[in-house]
Order: structure tokens, then C-alpha cells, then sequence
């Protein structure tokens, strides 16, 4: 079963973005093998493990409460069906622990093949905006995704005995999954990159000369330069382009524009979450009070039949109330304040999935300002299997060094 696992985990990377549901196959793997736990009675499960399932399932449960509340159809079920899914896949993970080498190489290839999917879409066929099998702004954060936990692999790499191609491989995954979120064109990505580097400075600075941490750093900031001066892949145009529309927005309330109709959509969610902070609207029923508030002249008319408030927290508050804010916040707070307790434990083996979980969380928070990456299947799906592979390999590795020991 370690195989299945490691093969799962080699699979949910490396082919999530470049065949329709990519991320559905090595997750549905990982769900489908926790039968096998059916026959297993022993799985080495501690208070943590239970307290990250526990999380998932009030997600589960508090979103499926507010959506029978608010009288939501089926299909709304689907999103938080995800989380609980992921618990069966926790506890596999942890009776049968993946191989660290697969999942690493998992993502340098999901890495490289994102960045060569995303360019040849860009410069060859649609000679535009990039977005895979999904659309631009989830697979430019997923791709970011990719790329930067490659990052987070160069100190598993420097341990290797090949130590020298594995950094190599990895590096070429965090390149071309950076390469493959600029062709998307998508500007909330990168809004996580200085915190993703400070932290990645923060963890390795004192194992890695300092000489390669800064050439790193001047690779990231050429890179972006690079790509910002090059016009294909539109970074440049839609950076100024964003500063004149939040400028026009605020200077004439100027809605029908991408950045403007984010703004207009954060006043409408702050004026809909003040009218019902405790239980919220659910998402027809925001619907309907958008419908209401635009015949009212309070909501600019552009923004009708806009089901979501372009901002993940206010979204959370706006459709399932306080209690949904918090099954969010939980969501981020519980796992990342895991990954930061073992940080501060962990050996060399298991510290770059601890650092691997606080990126990706940190990353979630940032991509939560501009957009509603729950609201998808595939930011569910990121979310959740993403974080219990790190944990499952987290935990597998200490249990390792604490046998040698």
C-alpha cells in the first residue's frame, strides 16, 4: 500500500493541471485506497491528526447546515463534500506513508508540464490569457502553487544522494510553474511571492549560504522583470491597467471593469453582511438581495446575477454568516498553526513539509483577498489533499527519526 500511496501523490501533482480534472485522480486514488482501512484496525492516528480531520469536518458540516438553512440546490453540496473526503485520504497517509521521492518529483514534472502547457496555449494556440483545462485565475494559482512547494523541496534535495539533479529537477519545476501562472496573466498569484520568500529565508537562511539565498532572490526579481518588459505575457498591461481602474473606481464608481467590478462586489458583500452578520444569506439568496439592492440604485447594474463577492472571508460571511467565517478562519488557522509547531521540532527530512504547509495556506490567504479560490473545485481540491499529503508526509518522517533515534 506505500506504493499506491506514493504513487497516488506522484499522480495528484503532476498531472493536475494539464488533463481535464487533473486534480481529481490522484486525490480519488487516495480516497478509493482508504478502504483498505476497512481491514485495518491499527492506524497510528495522534491528537493532532484528529484535530486536523476535526477541522475539516466542521467545514463539512457547518457548510452543508447553512446550505439546508438557506434551502441552496444539490449541486451546492458538492464543494464541501470535498473536505470530508479528504479525512479517509488523511488516514491512509498516515497507516501507509508515500514515498518523500515521489511526491517531489510529482511536482517538479507537475511544475514543468504546467509552465509548457500554459506557453503553448499562450504563444501558439489562443495567443492569449492561458487556462489549461480550468480558467486563468485557478490555474494561475495552482501553477504558483506548484511552483513555489518546489521551492520548498531544495532542502529535501540537498539531502539526497543525487543531490545535485534533484535541485536541479526542482528548480526547474518552480521555474516553469511561475512561468506557467505569468502566462495566465493572473495578478492576485503573486500577491503571496514576498511573503513566500521570507519565510522560505526565514527556514533555510542558516542552512543555505547566504551567497545562493541572494542569487535566488535576484533570480526571482530578474525573472519577474523580465517577464514584466516582455508584452506576450501581458504582466505589464495589466498591472498598469489595474492601477487605472481602481483609480477610475474610485474617482467615478466606474464597476464595469475588472478591478472595478471587485470593488463594487466588496462594497455590495460588506452592505449584504451588515444586514445579516449572523446567519447570512446563502448564495441565491445573496443573489436576490443583489437583484433587490440594484432595482434600489444602491449596486451598480453591471454586478447582477454576480453570485460571489470576490474576496474569500467577506464571501464566507456574506453566504454562511458568522459561523461560517469561522469555519473558515479555522480552516486556515488550525493547520497552519500545526505546520508552525512542527517547524520548530522538525529534522532535516520532515522540515520542508512543514514549511510546505505554512506556504501553502499563507498562499491561500493572499489568493482569499481577490477572489473566491473556494468557491472551485480545484481550489477545494488544492486546499484540502494538498494539506494532508504534507502533514501525512510530515508525520511519516518524524515517525522515521524518531525510531533511528
Amino acid at each position: 500500500m506505500n506504493r499506491f500511496t506514493s504513487f497516488a501523490v506522484f499522480l495528484y501533482s503532476a498531472i493536475s493541471l494539464i488533463v481535464p480534472s487533473g486534480f481529481s485522480i490522484g486525490s480519488g486514488f487516495l480516497v478509493l485506497g482508504s478502504l483498505m482501512l476497512l481491514r485495518k484496525r491499527d492506524v497510528p492516528l495522534n491528537r493532532e491528526d484528529k484535530l486536523l480531520m476535526a477541522v475539516f469536518f466542521f467545514y463539512f458540516v457547518v457548510s452543508v447546515g447553512m446550505n439546508i438553512l438557506h434551502g441552496e440546490i444539490i449541486k451546492e453540496y458538492d464543494l464541501p463534500l470535498r473536505f470530508l473526503l479528504a479525512i479517509p485520504a488523511l488516514m491512509l497517509l498516515r497507516a501507509y506513508p508515500p514515498s518523500p521521492a515521489c511526491f517531489w518529483a510529482g511536482l517538479g514534472i507537475g511544475g514543468i508540464l504546467a509552465g509548457l502547457y500554459a506557453g503553448w496555449q499562450n504563444l501558439f494556440v489562443l495567443h492569449a490569457r492561458a487556462g489549461g483545462h480550468t480558467n486563468q485565475i485557478q490555474y494561475g494559482n495552482i501553477s504558483f502553487i506548484i511552483g513555489i512547494l518546489c521551492l520548498t523541496g531544495i532542502g529535501w534535495a540537498m539531502q539526497q544522494k543525487n543531490s545535485r539533479k534533484w535541485v536541479i529537477f526542482l528548480l526547474c519545476g518552480f521555474v516553469m510553474g511561475m512561468l506557467g501562472s505569468l502566462f495566465t496573466g493572473s495578478r492576485g498569484s503573486w500577491v503571496g511571492l514576498p511573503f513566500c520568500l521570507y519565510i522560505m529565508y526565514r527556514c533555510y537562511g542558516g542552512e543555505v549560504s547566504k551567497r545562493y539565498v541572494w542569487a535566488g532572490i535576484a533570480f526571482v526579481v530578474v525573472a519577474i522583470a523580465v517577464a514584466y518588459a516582455i508584452p506576450r505575457t501581458q504582466l505589464k498591461a495589466r498591472t498598469e491597467l489595474a492601477i487605472s481602474e481602481s483609480v477610475t473606481y474610485l474617482k467615478v464608481r466606474n464597476a464595469e471593469t475588472s478591478i472595478g467590478t471587485r470593488m463594487e462586489m466588496w462594497r455590495a458583500g460588506a452592505m449584504a453582511a451588515v444586514e445579516r452578520p449572523l446567519l447570512g444569506w446563502g448564495k441565491a439568496g445573496f443573489v436576490d438581495w443583489e437583484s433587490a439592492a440594484i432595482d434600489a440604485g444602491r449596486v451598480h447594474p453591471f454586478m447582477r446575477e454576480n453570485n460571489h463577492v470576490y474576496n474569500e472571508w467577506l464571501d464566507a460571511e456574506v453566504k454562511r454568516g458568522i459561523l461560517g467565517l469561522i469555519a473558515l478562519l479555522a480552516l486556515y488557522a488550525v493547520p497552519m498553526r500545526m505546520f508552525i509547531r512542527h517547524l520548530k521540532t522538525a529534522g532535516k527530512a520532515a522540515k520542508p513539509y512543514a514549511i510546505g504547509g505554512i506556504i501553502l495556506i499563507v498562499n491561500y490567504i493572499c489568493f482569499g483577498f481577490s477572489q473566491v479560490f473556494l468557491a472551485h473545485n480545484t481550489g477545494v481540491m488544492t486546499l484540502a489533499f494538498t494539506t494532508v499529503i504534507l502533514w501525512g508526509l510530515l508525520r511519516g518522517e518524524e515517525t522515521k527519526e524518531s525510531l533511528q533515534n
